[in-house]
């Protein structure tokens, strides 16, 4: 009897084991597909951190350096100053005062990379819902690929008022500008 007993043990453990094993290279598949997916997601969003920390990096190397900007100043509804700053031979950015419109004072600044905007900073003093106080609003704009990829007010994280820079966007448009009429068109929209 043992003699037949012996080989039925031994195969119904070794098919008991083959079953396990075939649930663990399930499970650790499995695992292996999620791993992937949230590796994925991390890097997506390593990525975008990294995009951020290097436009932060590329914006504090343009504002620390010693770079005489090229004025000009025109009138729209008032008067307008633009001053486009030059880094061996790039432009890499544009500040526009818009100056005070009413009670409502604002500026801008467009930060390049290569031809591409990849920052933009809207600062607003004023305006009519601020009665007898100084209101003032920072907006900040991450993008890559005229993408907005993080958007700031003032220094919240919050839904992007302008989302995507489409080609026709005066940020695109004023780095293609050649002369001070070209800059006056755009930003007066004649």
């Amino acid at each position: 009897m043992r003699k037949i007993l012996l080989p039925v043990i031994a195969f119904m453990l070794a098919a008991c084991q083959t079953k396990e094993q075939k649930n663990n290279d399930t499970v650790r598949h499995g695992l292996t597909d999620t791993v992937a997916d949230t590796s994925a997601a991390i890097l997506k969003a390593d990525t975008a951190v990294d995009t951020i920390t290097y436009i932060k990096q590329k914006v504090e190397h343009i504002n620390t350096q010693n770079i005489q900007p090229e004025h000009t100043e025109f009138m729209c509804d008032e008067r307008m100053k633009v001053d486009r700053y030059f880094e061996n031979g790039k432009l890499v950015k544009i500040s526009v005062d818009f100056g005070t419109v009413g009670d409502v004072y604002a500026k801008e600044d467009y930060y390049y990379d290569n031809g591409k905007l990849i920052f933009k900073y809207e600062f607003v003093e004023g305006g009519p819902a601020c009665e007898g106080c100084i209101k003032k609003n920072e907006y900040r704009s991450y993008v890559a690929d005229n993408k907005v990829i993080k958007y700031l007010k003032d220094k919240n994280q919050e839904r992007c008022r302008t989302c995507v820079f489409e080609p026709k966007a005066k940020e695109n448009k004023l780095i293609k500008a050649k002369s001070n009429q070209e800059i006056e068109a755009i930003l007066c929209r004649r």
